[in-house]
């Protein structure tokens, strides 16, 4: 099937391309292949290219499963690939907050791509507080242990995790029940947010609204089961079930929020 056909983002096309030559690798060779890590929309691409690739499986990983930056990883039919496959190490990056200042997202961003590494090799970027993690391509994560002792002006400790090592703390989440009159995303997101229905629709509009870390430019999609939901400024929910209809035929859901 043609690119065009898919509705490929005119910029994603060379990233795909590069994507089909890696399937016909994995192909060809009969071995594992993975991809940098990709942006949702990026993946988003990939994923519509791959799902009509013949005599291959693939599989979308980031370091754990809320991750947004992911790599795609591409095998043979008969074969399956598992999280513990991808090439991608846990950096811990440590500080002593007592001599240091807070640090955010960008300061280690900006630390790390200083080094000359490629953004496409850095995945998602954990801050908490007096360190972070960072989920880098395997390749790299050597380099970054040795070389970054700064950032910002604070002085910093870097360990290698295996990403069965790597604990997280424990994210404030509540749960949340409410009805709606469907599994439309702007009815959920509303229910899930507060919101009346213009008001998500005007977000989702103004591409605000992400689908699974995807933007989202319908209103009428549905939701299902474990989708991720996030709206810029608002937060994220995740839908942890849907519960049937209620005497008043309204359906009942009940999603997971994150504080």
């Amino acid at each position: 099937m043609a690119k065009n056909n898919l509705n490929i983002q005119p910029e994603n096309r060379l990233i795909v391309s590069h994507v089909e030559d890696i399937i016909k690798q994995t192909l060809k060779k009969h071995i594992l292949m993975f991809s940098d890590f990709f942006t949702p929309s990026q993946a988003e691409d990939v994923i519509k290219t791959a799902e009509f690739q013949r005599d291959v499986n693939f599989a979308v990983f980031g370091g754990n499963d809320e991750c947004e930056r992911r790599i795609i990883g591409f095998c043979p039919d008969y074969a399956e690939i598992t999280n513990q496959d991808f090439p991608i190490n846990a950096v811990k990056i440590s500080y002593n907050k007592k001599f240091s200042t807070e640090m955010s997202h960008r300061d280690y961003l900006g630390s790390i791509l200083g080094l000359g590494i490629d953004r496409s090799k850095v995945g998602d970027i954990l801050v908490f507080d007096g360190s972070a993690i960072c989920y880098v391509k395997r390749e790299i994560a050597e380099y970054i242990s040795a070389n970054l002792n700064k950032v910002g002006h604070n002085n910093v400790r870097t360990d290698i995790l295996a990403l069965d090592e790597v604990v997280l703390p424990e994210l404030k989440t509540e749960e949340k029940s409410f009805t709606v009159s469907s599994l439309r995303i702007d009815a959920v997101a509303g229910g899930a947010f507060n919101m009346a229905r213009g008001k998500i629709q005007s977000l989702i509009e103004g591409e605000k609204v992400f689908l699974n870390f995807v933007t989202q430019m319908s209103p009428s999609k549905n939701i299902s089961e474990n989708d991720m939901i996030s709206v810029r400024g608002f937060g994220r929910v995740k839908v942890l079930s849907v519960n049937g209809r209620t005497k008043k035929d309204r359906i009942s859901i009940t999603v997971l929020k994150y504080i």
